[in-house]
C-alpha cells in the first residue's frame, strides 16, 4: 500500500477513536479538532514508522499523548506570560522608541562589546528564549538571563537612559521593556 493510502486507512479507521480520546481529556470540539490535526500531522511526516494492526492503533495513541501533553504545556506557558505581561499594565508607559533613532541604536550596539551586543541580537533579534540562548553561548539558562541583563543596562548607559527610565533594580521589568521596545523590529548589523 502507498503511504498516501495508508495515511487516508489510518485516518478513517482511526478518527473516531481518537476523537473520543480527545473528548475524555476534557477537550472541546475545537481543541479535539486541534490535538486530531497534530496527531495525524505527525503520521503524515512519519509514515513509515507507523506500525500495522493493534501496534498502529497504540502507537497512535502515543502521538495522541505526547501532542495532548505539548498542548497543555503550552498552554500552562501562555497562562504564565499572560499572568506576567498583566502585570506590566499597570506601570509606567515606557519610552517612546520613535524617541531614539536607528542611527543612535546602531551606535550604542556598536559601542557594545561583541558578547553584550551577541546576547542582546540573540534575545532580541533572533527571539530565541533563555534556554536556547544559553545553549548557544555554553551556559546556562540563569547565565544567559543574567549576561542580557548586564547587556541591556550597559545599552541603557550607552543611550543615555536615567536610572529611573531603565529601572533601577535587578530584574526590573520597566527596564527590561524600554530597552526591548527600543531595539525591537531593527536590524543591527556590522557592516
Amino acid at each position: 500500500m502507498n503511504p498516501q493510502d495508508r495515511f487516508r486507512q489510518l485516518f478513517q479507521d482511526n478518527f473516531r477513536a481518537l476523537a473520543r480520546y480527545a473528548i475524555r481529556r476534557g477537550l472541546s470540539e475545537h481543541e479535539a479538532d486541534d490535538l486530531i490535526g497534530s496527531i495525524f500531522e505527525v503520521v503524515w511526516r512519519r509514515i513509515d514508522d507507523v506500525p500495522v494492526g493493534e501496534e498502529g492503533v497504540l502507537w497512535l495513541y502515543g502521538v495522541a499523548f505526547n501532542q495532548l501533553r505539548n498542548a497543555r504545556r503550552s498552554s500552562r506557558r501562555v497562562g504564565r506570560l499572560t499572568s506576567r505581561l498583566s502585570v506590566t499594565t499597570s506601570m509606567p508607559a515606557p519610552l517612546d522608541p520613535e524617541d531614539i533613532s536607528v542611527e543612535t541604536i546602531l551606535n550604542a550596539m556598536k559601542s557594545l562589546s561583541d558578547d553584550d551586543r551577541e546576547v542582546l541580537l540573540l534575545f532580541v533579534g533572533e527571539g530565541l528564549a533563555a534556554v536556547q540562548v544559553g545553549t548557544v553561548l555554553g551556559c546556562t539558562e540563569t547565565t544567559a538571563r543574567s549576561r542580557l541583563f548586564r547587556a541591556r543596562a550597559r545599552l541603557a548607559e550607552v543611550l543615555g537612559l536615567d536610572s529611573a527610565q531603565r529601572g533601577s533594580s535587578v530584574g526590573h521589568v520597566v527596564g527590561v521593556v524600554n530597552i526591548n521596545e527600543i531595539i525591537e523590529d531593527r536590524s543591527f548589523t556590522d557592516e
